[in-house]
């Protein structure tokens, strides 16, 4: 498949008007090349590189339009899909359903990609569109027989998988239960798929505080104070962050007075 096929193609997935003027061909065929290439699964890939991938796969093009869920919890992961436009909400829950996690997503990025190989391959979150999105997936039987021949990508992809193994690793190993505050960051860290950006937890509060074993007021009022530092929004039944990143880093340097503190009480 030569570059003029291959726009071609793209212009007939995205139900694009092929005839259109050469300067707007150009605009569409960049711009999916600029958007695979911010991924890091192909960083360091040419363009000639992807236009053989391309060549020899069936890309499944797919639009959503905002409120349209694209995958859903429990559905077998048997692709490996991209999201190439606009922005996706992250919902997952526990078992028992006490609450519900909402994480937002914004395109060139992989969704669900952890959940293509291993024991379990099957999705963990439901994927809703926010806005109207572009998506495009791969067959994993064409990742097993044709992607894996190419070097820099197996490379990437194993890096991405090992980079995600890593951050469980860490997000285990820096939990601290000495305080209210750090259980309540821990309990949002453990749970979201990515370690920044807008989260949204509908729980109720005594169920908040039956799971990280601390009583329904002190809870409250640790949220209230979060929320006096700017850090939570509290709404009815639901606890919005604005940064994850931004507590997280709260965390650390709150960790650091807490130990300087005691360690002036015990001396």
């Amino acid at each position: 498949m030569n570059i003029i096929n291959f726009y071609q193609y793209i212009c007939i997935e995205l139900e694009l008007d092929y005839f259109i003027n050469c300067n707007t061909k150009m605009v569409v065929m960049e711009t999916m090349y600029e958007t695979l290439l911010k991924m890091p699964l192909f960083q360091g890939l040419g363009e000639d590189e992807i236009t053989k991938i391309v060549g020899k796969v069936k890309l499944h093009f797919q639009k959503y339009k905002a409120g349209s869920v694209i995958l859903r919890s429990g559905d077998p992961c048997n692709e490996l899909t991209f999201l190439l436009k606009g922005e996706i909400m992250l919902e997952s829950t526990d078992e028992d359903n006490n609450f519900v996690l909402k994480e937002f997503q914004s395109a060139p990025d992989l969704v669900g990609f952890y959940s293509l190989f291993g024991i379990k391959t099957c999705y963990f979150t439901t994927y809703t569109a926010e806005t109207d999105v572009d998506i495009v997936s791969i067959d994993k039987s064409f990742i097993l027989t044709e992607l894996d021949k190419h070097d820099i990508f197996r490379l990437n992809f194993r890096n991405i998988l090992s980079n995600r193994v890593q951050q469980f690793h860490d997000r285990l190993w820096q939990f601290t239960y000495s305080c209210l505050e750090t259980k309540i960051v821990d309990f949002l860290l453990a749970r979201c798929e990515k370690p920044y950006g807008k989260k949204q937890l509908k729980i109720k509060m005594e169920d908040f505080a039956a799971i990280i074993g601390e009583t329904r007021l002190s809870v409250s009022k640790c949220l209230n104070q979060l929320e006096k530092d700017g850090l939570v929004i509290l709404r009815r039944t639901e606890v919005e962050i604005p940064e994850l990143s931004v507590l997280k880093l709260w965390k650390e340097k709150f960790l650091m007075t807490f130990s300087h503190n005691k360690e002036i009480v015990n001396e």
